[in-house]
């Protein structure tokens, strides 16, 4: 197959359907469903064809980051994700919008005030292991047998998430989630994601039926989390109007507004992920509109450039970035 892989290729999405809501996919390749990849020519096909034409000079040989919209109902509990734990997936949010009335939040480590009522945090890690299992019980009992327990369901929630910290989010707002803290985005929150390419996580709790797996590993998470407040984004200027909003040990983010003007990506990267937030943004050759995305291969780096238009950004994930 012959691709020209010297200039970048716009990522079409690919929409997974979510008890919350949707997740949207830009750089996602399993069974459930992958992006595709729009040539320079105008062919479409499955990006992992597209990587591995010449992977040497597609992504270095490297495993590509996800990139993905997460798009939770507006409604309160059935837009609520899980909350869950990651040992080895860091993850970073960019709020792009908040829908409802209720404003926008995530549920965010744990409460401290809580914590302090408890002589140890053995036995807060206990009660609360206590609470989760209480709520899973009558959570199970309303998904599996149909039985009219939601006043029930109710109280034993606000029990459970009692334990919790709630965070609020405004527009903006940029959320690095480090391994081992709880989260759970909540309802009508939208962002963009950038994530590990892995989808290893443990559940904590979720107020609705676990579609993908049948079990909680609330036990396991519960004894594993930190229980300290995760520490804010320390963003770092790299350029006039480019900030990095999140260093990883696989992965790290610009972002870069249109005080920035034009500026080159770094040739030594194995690959880039760009997309454009409140505004068109253009990446060599490209335009790409708001929550449009592409893949720059290793061999269109050189002296490519980018630039945001007035008002809108333009987000860059690689490794080494």
């Amino acid at each position: 197959m012959n691709i020209d892989l010297t200039q970048p290729a716009r990522l079409e999405s690919v929409d997974i359907a979510k008890p919350w809501g949707r997740e949207i996919w830009f750089t996602g390749m399993e069974a459930r469903g992958e992006s595709l990849a729009v040539t320079p020519t105008g062919e479409r096909l499955p990006l992992s064809a597209y990587l591995a034409a010449d992977p040497s000079a597609t992504c270095a040989n490297q495993a590509v980051l996800l990139l993905k919209i997460l798009d939770p109902k507006p409604e309160e509990v059935l837009g609520d994700l899980y909350f869950e734990v990651h040992e080895e997936k860091r993850e970073v949010y960019i709020v792009t919008a908040i829908h409802g009335a209720s404003g926008g939040a995530i549920r965010f480590g744990m409460d401290q005030d809580r914590r302090r009522q408890f002589a140890s945090d053995t036995a807060f890690r206990a009660a609360y292991l206590d609470a989760v299992r209480a709520y899973e019980s009558v959570r199970r009992r309303i998904d599996e047998r149909g039985e009219d327990l939601h006043a029930d369901e109710e109280a034993l929630r606000r029990d459970m998430n009692s334990f919790t910290h709630l965070r609020a989010l405004e527009v903006g707002e940029v959320i690095c989630v480090p391994t081992w803290t709880p989260h759970s985005l909540q309802h009508g929150v939208r962002v963009v994601e950038f994530q590990t390419q892995t989808y290893e996580r443990l559940i904590v709790s979720f107020a609705q039926q676990v579609q993908t797996q049948n079990h909680w590993d609330s036990e396991r998470a519960i004894a594993r989390m930190h229980l300290d407040p995760p520490a804010a984004p320390q963003f770092e200027a790299v350029l006039p109007g480019i900030e990095r909003i999140a260093r990883f040990e696989d992965f790290n983010v610009w972002r870069a507004s249109s005080k920035a003007g034009a500026f080159t990506l770094p040739p030594h990267v194995p690959y880039a992920v760009c997309m454009a937030v409140g505004g068109s943004a253009r990446v060599g050759p490209l335009t790409l509109a708001g929550e449009q995305a592409c893949f720059v291969p290793r061999a269109a780096l050189s002296g490519l450039h980018c630039r945001a238009e007035a008002g809108a950004q333009c987000l860059v994930a690689a490794p080494e970035l």
